[in-house]
C-alpha cells in the first residue's frame, strides 16, 4: 500500500466519522423540529433538513472520492523516496487532514448559525437579529475556517518547523 493508498483511506475514514456524527444529531433535529411545530409558529421542515444535507453531502465526497481529495490537497508531487521525506510527508497529511476535519466541522457549525439565525429571526421574534443572537460564536466559527484555510495552504511550512523546533 502506498503513502497516497493511506492517505485515501484517512479521508475516507473521515468522511466516516463526519457520517456518525451527522446521524448523532438527527434526533436533536427532530426533536427540535417538533416542538416547533407544536408551537404557534410552526416552521418549514427545511430548515432542518439543509444543514444535514450540506453535511451530509460532505460525508458522501470524503467517503465516496477520497483519492480525487488527496490528489488536490494532499500531494503536489510524486512519492517521496527518502526515509526523511516520507516522514515528513506524513506529517504533511496529518496536518491537513487535520485542517480538513476542522473545515468540515466549521463548515457545519456556521451553516447551523445561518439557519438558527433565519429561523428565529423570520419565524419567532423580529428583534432576535438586533440582540439575542450569538455573534461572537459566528465569529469564533469564522476563525476556526480561517484557520483551517491556513493549515491546508500553509501545511509544508508547519511541517518544517515542527520538524526544525524538534531537533
Amino acid at each position: 500500500m502506498k503513502l497516497h493508498d493511506v492517505t485515501a483511506l484517512a479521508i475516507k475514514i473521515a468522511g466516516l466519522v463526519l457520517f456518525v456524527i451527522v446521524l448523532s444529531k438527527v434526533p436533536e433535529y427532530i426533536n427540535s423540529y417538533l416542538s416547533y411545530e407544536s408551537s404557534q409558529n410552526p416552521i418549514s421542515y427545511l430548515y432542518y433538513i439543509i444543514p444535514l444535507l450540506i453535511v451530509g453531502t460532505a460525508c458522501l465526497v470524503l467517503v465516496f472520492i477520497p483519492y480525487k481529495i488527496s490528489n488536490h490537497f494532499l500531494f503536489e508531487s510524486a512519492e517521496p523516496s527518502a526515509s526523511a521525506d516520507i516522514a515528513n510527508h506524513i506529517q504533511v497529511i496529518a496536518i491537513r487532514l487535520l485542517a480538513l476535519l476542522l473545515l468540515f466541522w466549521s463548515i457545519s457549525d456556521i451553516v447551523f448559525h445561518f439557519f438558527v439565525y433565519f429561523i428565529y429571526r423570520d419565524l419567532v421574534d423580529p428583534s432576535y437579529a438586533t440582540g439575542t443572537f450569538d455573534y461572537p460564536a459566528v465569529f469564533a466559527t469564522l476563525a476556526e475556517i480561517a484557520f483551517a484555510v491556513i493549515l491546508l495552504k500553509k501545511a509544508n511550512y508547519i511541517s518544517l518547523y515542527l520538524t526544525s523546533a524538534g531537533k
